[in-house]
């Protein structure tokens, strides 16, 4: 019969890194301080102002850290430019999902991200201070605007001769007036007023336009697995 001291000899298992395990949890919460910082010395000050140094320190992370997540301030900002956009992307596409029109898909849209640099100004700044309009249109409205878009072409709705400048155009329009919420130039109906003048550059008549503009938004909601709103 073995004896106890035959038994085999368990093998410390807390510094093998497992998925899920505590080693990935480090590195997650690592990296996302580092896009928390650079989210807000981006916003606060631009790419160009903000060194790598900053943000580690911001972050209260050693500088030689910071490339064991990013081989470059430029790949730090694609990240965040991502993250951020990504998010509001699918809070917006959850007020959309309760609305069908394209033309109400669109102003709910626009009147998302206005409002978000009411309640968000360091999202809000870090869009002004990259200046990416097309980028605004293409990553945030994303393809969905697009879609929209040709769909109220194919109805009727709206008269716009080429799609992409409509979408660069509108994006352009957007960081405007977020920048003039952001500097407290906006009136308390700007998204409002911003949709109603995006629809109307695709060629709804103004009367309409108003209407669709100021109608309730729709409230964000949660999504069940098949991605429908609950």
């Amino acid at each position: 019969m073995a004896s106890a001291d035959d038994a085999p000899v368990s093998t410390p298992q807390a510094d093998i890194p497992r998925p899920g395990g505590r080693v990935e949890r480090r590195k997650a919460h690592t990296r996302r301080n580092l896009l928390a910082a650079a989210r807000h010395m981006f916003a606060e000050q631009g790419v160009e102002h903000t060194t790598i140094a900053e943000i580690a320190e911001h972050a209260d992370v050693a500088i030689g850290s910071f490339y064991n997540y990013f081989s470059t301030k430029d790949e730090l900002r694609d990240a965040l430019i991502e993250e951020a956009l990504s998010e509001q992307l699918r809070l917006l596409q959850r007020r959309q999902a309760q609305v069908s029109d394209p033309a109400e898909k669109i102003s709910v849209a626009h009147r998302h991200l206005v409002r978000v640099a009411r309640t968000d100004s360091d999202w809000a700044w870090l869009l002004v201070r990259l200046e990416f309009p097309h980028r605004v249109a293409w990553w945030v409205l994303g393809d969905a605007a697009r879609r929209d878009l040709l769909a109220g072409i194919r109805a009727g709705r709206f008269q716009v001769a080429n799609p992409t400048l409509a979408l660069n155009a509108s994006g352009g329009a957007l960081l405007a007036v977020i920048h003039a919420q952001l500097v407290g130039e906006g009136s308390g109906s700007a998204d409002s007023e911003h949709a109603e003048g995006v629809l109307r550059s695709f060629g709804l008549d103004q009367v309409e336009a108003a209407v669709i503009a100021r109608r309730p938004l729709p409230e964000v909601r949660d999504m069940s697995a098949e991605g429908m709103p609950r």
